[in-house]
């Protein structure tokens, strides 16, 4: 059996000429792969001993050279959330309400993006860390879209009256709903990935660590996201509508026009390319595609542009605590320049992580 790299799995039975998986005391499969069984030495390293094992041989799934650009523009994007995340953590004046979801936010995309570059760069030999991987990736993948949800309704709320709960409660409600529904479809989905059965499963770690094919994405992810997505365009276009209609004050106007810019914003990095890849399983591969899907794992890289570099009030929070060292002329200067309308909005969620 010809490969480039393979798979040794330890904990398998063979039946009727094919593979069956055995992963937490249950079979799995049949699966339609081509295996061998061969004998290996599996070294144990403390004791300097080798143990003859017989293991299930097949053939590792192949690099796509254009995946391995995506784990690579994935990792740019880790780097570059990490950075949003240290700096909003930094500083007590960013932790309000809406600065803690976007840590979270920023925090749970850039171990998503972390762990889908390790599957995309590296080849997996392991089926069990494999599986491991592939649903720690989606749960937190899933947790940033609820995230991206839990902050369009931050905005809905302060953009039309005083919060009711303090900031704290109000973060331990978002985050029980932001981190626990994911939980929720993430432990479902491996009861259906686990389960016997001829159901259309997931696939994480039954020979990929990744769903295997485009019906499996839509069935358990891209279904997730799209009921997020539109929960988010239905936000945004709801509080258009009551900056058009309803009579507010001059200095409230000034809030929600603030507000629903940042919404915009937010909306088009954390939706728009997505639903991009999400047409693109309906079409034929072409460039294009290809084109968006970099820019789509380079979402953290535009994260934080949005979230850093072009919102005044984090520029003039670093500015402040002389971290520009040779550039604070000119950073001084854009500052002088800059309509800063953050600073003219009335705040009712501002609030540190400590209770100091």
């Amino acid at each position: 059996m010809p490969c480039k790299k393979y798979v040794f799995i330890r904990k398998f039975i063979e039946r009727d000429g094919k593979l069956v998986l055995i992963s937490l005391g249950k079979e799995i499969g049949p699966l339609n792969v081509s295996f061998c069984i061969n004998d290996v030495a599996v070294g144990e390293r403390r004791l300097n001993l080798s143990i003859i094992q017989n293991v299930a041989v097949t053939c590792a799934t192949e690099i796509d050279p254009k995946e391995t650009v995506f784990g690579y523009c994935m990792i740019v994007s880790v780097i570059f959330l990490a950075m949003t995340v240290a700096i909003y953590s930094s500083f007590s004046n960013l932790r309000d309400l809406f600065g803690k979801s976007i840590i979270s936010y920023c925090g749970s995309m850039a171990i998503a993006l972390a762990l889908l570059a390790i599957i995309k760069l590296m080849a997996y030999s392991d089926m069990s860390w494999c599986a491991v991987r592939g649903f720690l990736a989606y749960f937190f993948l899933i947790s940033s879209f609820f995230w991206s949800n839990a902050i369009s309704i931050q905005i809905l709320l302060c953009s039309r009256a005083p919060a009711l709960f303090s900031a704290k409660s109000s973060f331990l409600w978002y985050s029980l709903y932001a981190w626990g529904c994911p939980a929720v479809l993430t432990i479902c989905m491996a009861i259906v990935n686990f389960h016997p059965g001829d159901h259309a499963k997931p696939g994480l770690g039954l020979n990929h660590c990744w769903f295997a094919n485009e019906s499996q994405r839509w069935y358990y992810m891209y279904s997730v996201m799209s009921v997020l997505i539109i929960l988010n365009m239905c936000i945004y276009v709801y509080c258009a509508t009551l900056v058009c209609q309803k009579p507010f004050s001059s200095a409230h106007i000034k809030e929600m026009r603030y507000k629903l810019w940042l919404m915009i914003r937010l909306l088009v990095l954390m939706g728009l390319f997505w639903i991009f890849e999400m047409i693109s399983t309906f079409t034929e591969a072409h460039i294009v595609w290809t084109i968006l899907d970099v820019f789509n794992t380079l979402q953290g890289f535009l994260m934080f542009v949005v979230l850093v570099v072009l919102r005044p009030r984090v520029i003039k929070t670093i500015h402040q605590r002389g971290l520009f060292f040779c550039m604070s002329g000119i950073v001084e200067k854009c500052l002088a320049v800059v309509d800063d309308a953050e600073d003219e909005c009335i705040v009712h969620t501002e609030v540190a992580m400590t209770d100091k």
